[in-house]
């Protein structure tokens, strides 16, 4: 006997990591079957969640997205697909209660004039509707505003942008009895599995001249959710008074407890399964790499050394360092220290290796770039005592590697 037609479809994009979507996914499967319903995953193309997708096959569909396109453009997708009158969207992976979908769905039947309803999280039954852990509306209406592009916004402002667009249609109400709880990305369940008290597998050290600035914000918010090993974020503010970019670094490293180190500027966002690949080079049993680095897309990429994100073992700490706690060459402040530590390595013999199976994207010089008049200045002078020290040093064959 077929199911009956679905009432509504539920849209979750799943978060890139595996342990988080799976988390989301457990939640999912709690839901009674009234009303009827179905789930639409959205997934973007990276691969990374392909062996958790072949275990939950039949029971779900799954919306293939870019992941380029955000948030919106999962649900966009998603909803070109859906096949109820009604829809309704779980965001962050959040993990939805038993009577949440119904709560959402009862809201809408009973209420003809209403066009959005909204869940809250556990910890607060009044959750404004733009802070919404997941809401439903009406197809139609929905599919509209993606028409209109009102979902072709940053991925916060997803949910604040459809209840605004659907707002005349009829108005946006909080459900108290649609609760989901909200992941934070910080959590266990979005990390993956750590054992208390042990040290990371890896330390990303990002340094940067504002430590709350929306960069950095979105390279973190990448890092956590690209990111299932056991990891820390070391984050070196170093913009009162600027210190450049080799103190904070070098401070970074000394302070990471990983086995594993990553040096990462606030411009980089990375992309799904990024660190796998740098980890499996640095460790080849038959010609481990001394420095890795992953391949940039969309933009500038140098392939002898992008050293807008690396990565070393703890062992390279103290064997390439130029002396005790001191990784990069402390009298090379803003420019030219990459560079110093490629000849170096080079030198060696062992030069960085790009693993193209690592990908990333990076918004060229934003680390270094600023509107401060007088923080232009100096940095700009000490590019200049850089490139002075570089060429005392190596001579003036190399170029500055850009960041």
């Amino acid at each position: 006997m077929s199911r009956p037609a679905p009432l509504i479809t539920v849209i979750v994009p799943l978060p890139a990591s595996p342990t988080a979507a799976l988390a989301a996914l457990e939640a999912l499967a709690g839901l009674p079957e009234a009303p009827e319903h179905e789930v639409l995953l959205a997934v973007d193309a990276g691969g990374t969640l392909d062996e958790l997708l072949t275990r939950v096959a039949g029971d779900v569909d799954v919306v293939r997205v870019d992941r380029r396109g955000g948030f919106g453009a999962a649900v966009a997708a998603a909803v070109a697909r859906a096949g109820a009158p009604l829809v309704a969207i779980v965001r962050d992976g959040g993990h939805v209660t038993p009577g949440w979908l119904a709560a959402l769905h009862q809201a809408l039947l009973t209420d003809g004039d209403l066009a959005v309803a909204t869940a809250v999280t556990s910890d607060d039954i009044a959750t404004p509707a733009v802070c919404a852990p997941a809401l439903a509306c009406r197809r139609d209406a929905l599919a509209g505003a993606v028409g209109a592009g009102a979902l072709e916004v940053p991925d916060d402002l997803v949910i604040p942008a459809i209840c605004t667009a659907l707002a005349p249609e009829g108005g946006v109400r909080s459900v108290p009895g649609a609760v989901v709880r909200r992941v934070s990305e910080r959590s266990a369940a979005a990390r993956g599995a750590w054992k208390y008290g042990a040290g990371p597998e890896l330390t990303v050290v990002i340094p940067t001249l504002d430590a709350t600035s929306d960069r950095l914000r979105a390279c973190v918010r990448a890092i956590q959710a690209h990111t299932d090993a056991p990891h820390e974020i070391v984050i070196v503010d170093n913009g009162s008074p600027p210190q450049g970019f080799t103190a904070p670094v070098n401070a970074g490293l000394r302070a990471g407890r990983g086995s594993y180190l990553v040096v990462c500027n606030d411009d980089v966002e990375v992309l799904p399964g990024w660190w796998p690949p740098l980890r499996a080079r640095l460790d080849d049993r038959a010609q481990p790499a001394e420095v890795v680095f992953p391949f940039t897309v969309d933009g500038a990429m140098r392939e002898d050394f992008a050293a807008w994100c690396f990565g070393l073992r703890r062992s390279a700490l103290e064997r390439f360092g130029v002396e005790p706690g001191e990784f990069f060459d402390p009298d090379l402040k803003v420019w030219f220290q990459d560079t110093d530590l490629l000849v170096r390595l080079r030198q060696e013999r062992v030069p960085p290796v790009l693993v193209r199976e690592s990908r990333i994207r990076h918004g060229l010089s934003e680390t270094v770039g600023t509107a401060d008049p007088s923080l232009r200045a100096w940095i700009d002078a000490q590019i200049l005592r850089d490139k002075a020290a570089f060429e005392s040093r190596h001579g003036g064959g190399v170029q500055g590697a850009a960041r």
